[in-house]
């Protein structure tokens, strides 16, 4: 797979009749390629299938159980070899995953004299950054190519063709200066980074992150707003700091999620694995797996609980979590990966809440036709915005 949401363009494609024959064989060669690649095509089949159709969960998983059942004899007899592709496997992938989608493409055309009308046709987010340097150079950073695109003071900086983009120190241990840069996310965008550490940071939209071309003396300490997820590579003595706006979360080792978006009042911490502190002016917060601690910026009050971590890392894996969110809160979300601003016609619609999943990378009117069915709101278009008001 070139991409981490390849396989979602793929079917895509399909369901719009756009996917060419070359993409079909690429496919099922994927599939064919590892058991794990089988469990992942049967978890988007499951999710794609649950979020078209709240409420119709027994019919739906025996769709998705049929549609596996005809694939997985197809993978079996192949024996997973690689093989000369012809015509005939471009039409076995397509029967295959053709089979999943007929009811879906039913459900749309039922759908057509239903009340909510499509408000924006505004494409998904996209993997693009601004790398800006000590010196004040700007480089551009989107997915494409593999190739280096800049060296600071020995570091390499290798922009890969996935959306992502790492720093390479070429020196010996101790050598080079030490120069401070900044990755800019904007507004409809995500980008994935590997510090000179190894350190891996998955950055959200309309997010920026500071940090050293090299980690030089004893701590690594990098400068985040907006929201990433980290795994952190393990060096017991050379703690890892993300500072986030009057306060720093302490890292020996560990998988994590920030979240400190400037115009926010929270900022939010939830660990996966590992242990990390949330140092602030009023004390420490320590965490464990499964936790979550939020900090009231302007209060310095924290609060500490058990919640569903997963859930709210799973936009750096391509997906749109929403669990009891209320729609105020899901619409700032929606805003900075779609750019597009919401307007409530109502308090009520403001306090409403929306439970679901979805792949980031469908367009706008899609997410907003799932809410308002499931949820007694509607959307209309006014002005360049969206506006939200409750059903009469």
């Amino acid at each position: 797979m070139e991409s981490w949401n390849e396989l979602d363009e793929w079917i895509a494609r399909y369901r719009q009749g756009e996917l060419s024959e070359r993409d079909k064989c690429n496919l099922l060669r994927w599939l064919e390629a590892s058991p794990v690649h089988e469990k992942q095509f049967r978890e988007r089949l499951q999710m794609e299938v649950r979020v078209d159709a709240v409420g119709r969960w027994n019919k739906l998983d025996r769709m998705q159980e049929n549609v596996w059942k005809r694939i997985t004899p197809v993978l079996e007899s192949r024996g997973r070899r690689l093989y000369a592709w012809v015509s005939g496997a471009a039409a076995t992938i397509a029967v295959l995953v053709g089979l999943f989608f007929v009811w879906q493409g039913q459900r749309v055309d039922k759908g057509k004299g239903d009340t909510f009308a499509s408000v924006l046709q505004v494409e998904a987010g996209s993997a693009k950054a601004i790398l800006v340097t000590s010196t004040g150079e700007r480089v551009e950073l989107k997915d494409g190519v593999n190739r280096q695109v800049a060296d600071i003071s020995g570091v390499g900086v290798i922009q890969d063709s996935i959306g992502g983009v790492r720093f390479e120190d070429k020196g010996m241990p101790g050598e080079g200066r030490c120069e401070n840069n900044t990755i800019v996310v904007p507004r409809k965008g995500e980008y994935f980074v590997v510090l000179s550490d190894g350190t891996k940071v998955w950055l959200n939209s309309d997010s920026r992150l500071e940090f050293p071309n090299r980690f030089l003396g004893d701590s690594r300490e990098v400068k985040l707003e907006g929201e990433a997820y980290f795994e952190v590579v393990a060096n017991s003595g050379k703690p890892f700091y993300v500072h986030v706006g009057g306060a720093k979360v302490r890292v020996l080792g560990t998988a994590f999620n920030v979240m400190a978006y400037g115009e926010e009042e929270l900022t939010e911490v939830a660990l996966l694995r590992g242990k990390v502190c949330l140092d602030t002016e009023k004390g420490a917060c320590m965490l464990e797996p499964g936790e979550i601690v939020s900090l009231d910026r302007e209060s310095g009050k924290t609060i500490l609980r058990k919640g569903d971590v997963q859930s709210i890392v799973d936009w750096k894996t391509g997906k749109f979590n929403f669990e009891d969110m209320p729609l105020k809160e899901l619409t700032v979300k929606l805003s900075r990966w779609y750019g597009v601003a919401f307007v409530f016609g109502d308090e009520e619609a403001e306090k409403l809440r929306f439970s679901g999943a979805v792949t980031k990378y469908r367009s706008l009117d899609y997410v907003l036709g799932m809410i308002a069915k499931t949820t007694n709101v509607e959307f209309a278009e006014k002005e360049g915005n969206v506006v939200i008001r409750v059903k009469r």
